[in-house]
């Protein structure tokens, strides 16, 4: 029955979007711009992303009866790491920029570039690494029809959208209402995500190199 490794493609999406590395780039992002739509298109631009790369592989995975080798999966691990850490540092660096402009001027935060693009290659470098190959690709090998393992595929990016979507509605509307109500708090929320997101960067890089 296909309907139900269908089903299973879109809860393992949903599910798979909500990894700790996955939330703290995006909370990276989400915390610079804070507006709940503006928030939302961060997170379906990283789920696209996502989604874009996840397909791009599995296909070819799939077409070409291939899979990648241990070397190229800790290489891109580890590259996923640095993302994580150069981008905690570079959210540390705006807030206490941003403090030091405060009080120099008297104005509050710098306002900073936009930063759409990124986020979609974040999500394409999520997809290429990590858990992703493994959740989304692997078990398409089960599934004899190549327009249902398509299908698969599809379906798990539709919930990896859908799920990081959210994620990131909610965590701009958290940002949101604590930057206005308490801007104290909006501040010391942003350097947690960051330290967050540097941490779990180094957690990536560390188990990478040590091949675990």
């Amino acid at each position: 029955m296909i309907a139900l490794p269908l089903v299973t493609a879109l809860i393992a999406g949903f599910v798979h979007a909500l990894e700790a590395d996955h939330m703290a780039a995006v909370t990276t992002f989400v915390s610079r711009r804070p507006r709940p739509v503006e928030a939302l298109r961060f997170g379906v631009r990283w789920g696209l992303g996502h989604s874009a790369a996840i397909l791009a592989v599995g296909g070819v995975l799939i077409a070409l009866d291939l899979r990648l080798s241990d070397g190229v999966a800790r290489g891109l691990e580890f590259g996923v790491g640095m993302m994580l850490l150069g981008l905690g540092v570079w959210l540390l660096w705006i807030v206490l920029h941003g403090r030091a402009h405060a009080l120099a001027h008297g104005t509050g935060s710098p306002h900073g570039h936009r930063h759409r693009g990124a986020t979609t290659w974040v999500g394409v470098a999520h997809g290429l690494a990590g858990t992703a190959p493994l959740i989304a690709v692997l078990p398409v090998a089960f599934i004899s029809s190549t327009t249902h393992a398509v299908s698969y595929l599809l379906l798990f990016g539709v919930g990896t959208v859908v799920a990081m979507g959210l994620y990131a509605l909610t965590a701009g509307i958290v940002f949101r209402y604590a930057g206005e109500r308490i801007p104290t708090l909006g501040s010391t929320l942003r350097i947690v995500t960051a330290l967050a997101s540097a941490v779990i960067g180094g957690v990536w890089m560390y188990g990478a190199a040590a091949g675990t």
